[in-house]
């Protein structure tokens, strides 16, 4: 069964089921169309009805899948982090990485995956930084510091006992430096990136990993502080 996006009413007794790929397929379109509206005007400002609209699907089919607003704000910051989890995850996972390429690795995981996902710093700033104390700057919190954030600290830390990292470094403060570097270019580029002559065109991220990965690579090898 296809979803009929015109009349796009949940399902009642005796409708066939949605498979599962449907699901996912209207589950993603949701969170795609809140993240534009809400890069675009803000979250509090979307109406659900508003993005429901732009998914092309009943607002029945929001509290369906997510809840509530919150619910499904959680979960447009929680697909964003995953998709980080997920890969640096497998960097560490795979012990035979030699030391520059597990770096090398790590920056371009970071980049990349706010690159697919641009909006990440800005909403982070505005709808998070910006509302102390609010339930959604507490969520925000504890999936960042208990999931990519952590597992930098747990990976800086291999590195350092592998001495492949210099170990005058506190771990804590050198991945929020590392999610600085990788983070920081995609909220500023857009205020001031005409006077410094960059742009966030289709080679930025590809410029910045590889910036980045000279940077940190001269700044963490522990073999520097023997040459």
């Amino acid at each position: 069964m296809n979803i009929d996006t015109q009349t796009p009413t949940p399902r009642g007794p005796g409708r066939p089921r949605q498979s599962e790929s449907e699901k996912a397929d209207v589950r993603e379109r949701l969170l795609d169309a809140a993240t534009e509206l809400a890069v675009e005007q803000g979250f509090e400002a979307c109406g659900l009805r508003e993005i429901a609209t732009r998914a092309e699907v009943s607002p029945a089919m929001i509290s369906y899948y997510f809840g509530d607003r919150d619910g499904l704000y959680e979960a447009m910051f929680g697909r964003a982090f995953e998709r980080i989890s997920e890969k640096v995850a497998a960097v560490m996972a795979d012990p035979l990485r030699s030391g520059r390429d597990r770096i090398d690795d790590l920056v371009a995981i970071q980049v990349k995956a706010i690159a697919a996902d641009p909006w990440l710093p800005k909403l982070v700033m505005r709808e998070v930084l910006a509302r102390n104390g609010s339930p959604m700057q507490e969520f925000v919190s504890n999936a960042v510091a208990k999931g990519p954030l952590q597992m930098m600290v747990d990976w800086i830390e291999q590195e350092q006992e592998r001495h492949e990292i210099r170990s005058d470094y506190d771990p804590r403060m050198l991945a929020m430096t590392i999610a600085s570097l990788t983070g920081f270019p995609f909220l500023m580029l857009p205020l001031v990136g005409d006077r410094l002559g960059l742009e966030l065109d289709d080679e930025f991220p590809d410029r910045l990993i590889a910036h980045n990965q000279k940077l940190l690579s001269n700044a963490l090898r522990a073999h520097t502080e023997e040459e």
